[in-house]
Order: C-alpha cells, then structure tokens, then sequence
C-alpha cells in the first residue's frame, strides 16, 4: 500500500511571498538596461518571457529592494487575465525587481525545493484551483497573500521532490530541444520563401504556431 503524501501550507514552507510596485513615473522611467522589473507580460506557465521585459535605474530599484528576486524564487503572476500563470526565474536577467502584479514565492529549501514547486503549481490541478479562486467574489481576478501562503502543497522527502523535478525537467528539455529544432527548420525555410509566396505564407505560420508552443509547453505537464 503507497504511503499517503502528507501537505504542507506554503506560508508555513517559505521565506518570502510579496508583490512589488511600479516605480513613480510609470513607463517613462523604463529604460533600455539596468536592473530589471518583472511584469506579468514576462511570465508564462515555466517559460519566462524577455520580450518587452523593462528596466530601471539603480534609485528606483533600491525603492523596491524589499522585493530583490533571488536565484530560483518563483514568480507567481497575481492579477489579471494572466493571473495564475508561473514559472521561475532565470539567472541571466538578474538582478530584477517585480511589479505589483507579480509575486515572489522562496521556498525554504530545505523543505521545498523550488523546481518541484515550479512544476506543482503550473500543474492542470492547481492551475485550475488558482484560477477558481482568483474569481471568486472580486471584479477583477486576483490572488492575495493569504490565499498563497495558504495553499496545500504535497511535502514528499525533498530528495523525492528533486528527483521528481529532475524527471519532468528532463522531459521539458527534451520537448525544448524538439521545439528548437522545429524552428531552426522553419527559419531555414523562411529564407528562401521570397521566391515562392505560398511558402512564406505558410513558414509565418508554422513560426507563430512555433511561438505558442514555446509559450504554452508546461500546459502538457501534470504531476
């Protein structure tokens, strides 16, 4: 007989769940470099988005420093239509800050190890369960801090938990890999659909179908 999975409540398995602000000024103090801040436009079920990801100078960003993210926190989008959506940050764009419509969840590792939360909660169950009550009993769909810290997450050994991540990651590098090849032929054959419009029409939307794989590839995975 398999041993139940006992759960465990985030907010009692983490050392940081908070979101951010814009700074004063809005979009016009974006800038081109600098520190980065996250918005929900850059996060997508475990695929980070860079397109159109903003920057700030040093005296905005020591303005949201109570929100610095950190190698591995995940980032929880918690508002709006994108509201749900999750995945986990990557090195290359640190340091970030995050706005006010995304949250910074850091596990405690030694009881939750980040990938396996990753991947928990941009799974079909708990997509749905976020969704459900991001809707209930506002105009606008949102996720507060209580309603984090109170989600129920299955507390496996954390050796099982990174062996579990370690499996669904090797999967979701594979499915990359797939996706990578897939649009390097593509663009191989957009360089040579000038001469035949036919074929550019239909490469453009083997790109953009390409692109939404991209976005969406988490969708197929369920733990």
């Amino acid at each position: 007989m398999r041993n139940k999975i006992s759960k465990i409540r985030l907010g009692s398995a983490t050392q940081k769940i908070g979101s951010g602000a814009t700074p004063r000024g809005g979009k016009k103090v974006y800038q081109t470099s600098g520190v980065a801040l996250i918005r929900s436009q850059n996060v997508y079920n475990y695929f980070f988005n860079i397109d159109g990801l903003a920057y700030i100078n040093e005296e905005h960003a020591t303005q949201l420093e109570n929100v610095t993210v950190k190698p591995e926190d995940i980032l929880l989008n918690i508002t709006g239509d994108s509201v749900a959506r999750v995945c986990q940050v990557p090195q290359n764009i640190l340091p970030a800050r995050v706005n006010q419509h995304v949250s910074i969840i850091r596990p405690n590792r030694k009881i939750i190890d980040p990938r396996y939360l990753c991947y928990y909660l941009t799974s079909p169950y708990m997509q749905s369960f976020m969704l459900m009550l991001a809707g209930a009993g506002a105009t606008r769909k949102a996720l507060t801090k209580k309603m984090i810290e109170d989600f129920q997450i299955p507390a496996p050994p954390i050796e099982d938990q990174r062996a579990v991540a370690k499996v669904l990651g090797a999967f979701d590098e594979k499915i990359d890999n797939n996706i990578k090849t897939m649009k390097k032929a593509a663009e191989e054959l957009a360089q040579v659909g000038d001469d035949f419009p036919a074929l550019k029409r239909n490469t453009a939307r083997i790109l953009a179908s390409i692109k939404m794989l991209e976005l969406n590839v988490s969708d197929i995975i369920d733990i």
